[in-house]
């Protein structure tokens, strides 16, 4: 692949993540239309990783407090530590200082809750997802399936539940969910935000909730797939340049996309995003028996 061809697809993994209709089910029918090289899994990982760039610039206040208490909590827990053992020394009752004792160390944990199902599923399909990027028919099936999900979701009024009042259990599944868009025409965006919809969530906070979920699930699959392409010798200094020429783009055109177009995701249904993704759907489907 080529740097001006990365850049292109750079830009429409920026222009497609942040709308709920799979940018990696996009960058597959188009590789599949105009007769592009299909990228390596690499190149996938450092592009979502642009897109997660674009997230942390967009939503800086709450990374850098989340970070900030997840911080704070690992202090906590090694002074929780240290009062066990001078407790057992002592032979006195242990007094444990409260952890979870704000709302963004509860959202710290409910991250966490929510990266480890996605984590695990990314482990175990990763082969297999990455056979499926060259399989423009299981991206149709995935655009299909995130239309239907969106048409679900779109007959739900959200509601106005906050973060801190939704069960734990709730983030393992919305986690569980978002590790099942590693196969191509799923959307990520789409999984996440029907998620927090059917959570009780507002469509405001649904999509503030799901943009925090992309941050940790695309560094770890970029962190894991760039040391497993560094081991099987993948790794060369012209493949870099060119995913990191695709990953600038990706994180340019997602800020200017966030800052543009956040309010129309947020105010407009759910239905014409779900159309959408079934006529990709039907367009993929077509691409794969003309191939």
């Amino acid at each position: 692949m080529d740097v001006l061809t990365a850049i292109l697809l750079g830009a429409v993994q920026g222009l497609t993540e942040f709308f709920p209709v799979s940018s990696s089910g996009h960058l597959l029918l188009l590789e599949r239309l105009l007769h592009f090289q299909t990228p390596a899994l690499l190149f996938q990982v450092f592009v979502h990783m642009g897109s997660a760039v674009a997230v942390a610039v967009l939503l800086r206040k709450d990374v850098c407090r989340i970070l900030v208490e997840t911080g704070r909590i690992l202090r906590d827990l090694g002074r929780n530590g240290k009062e066990f053992l001078r407790s057992l020394v002592k032979g006195t009752d242990p007094e444990y200082g409260k952890i979870i004792r704000t709302n963004y160390r509860r959202l710290v944990v409910m991250l966490c809750l929510a990266f480890l199902p996605t984590a695990v599923l990314g482990f175990l399909f990763a082969a297999f997802a990455g056979q499926l990027l060259t399989d423009v028919m299981s991206a149709g099936i995935g655009f299909f399936l995130t239309g239907m999900l969106l048409l679900v979701c779109s007959m739900l009024k959200p509601g106005h539940v906050l973060p801190k009042d939704v069960p734990y259990l709730r983030f393992i599944l919305i986690g569980t969910a978002q590790g099942l868009a590693v196969f191509p025409g799923i959307s990520r965006f789409a999984v996440t935000l029907s998620g927090g919809i059917l959570s009780g969530f507002s469509k405001k906070t649904a999509i503030r909730v799901s943009f925090l979920l992309m941050i940790p699930a695309s560094l770890g699959a970029f962190l894991f797939e760039l040391i497993k392409s560094a081991s099987e010798g993948l790794v060369t200094p012209g493949r870099i340049g060119t995913c990191l020429a695709g990953t600038v783009t990706a994180a340019f055109v997602g800020i200017f996309v966030i800052k543009r177009f956040l309010r129309y995701v947020q105010t407009r249904s759910l239905k014409g995003f779900a159309y959408y993704c079934i006529a990709a759907g039907i367009l993929s489907i077509c691409a794969a028996f003309l191939a």
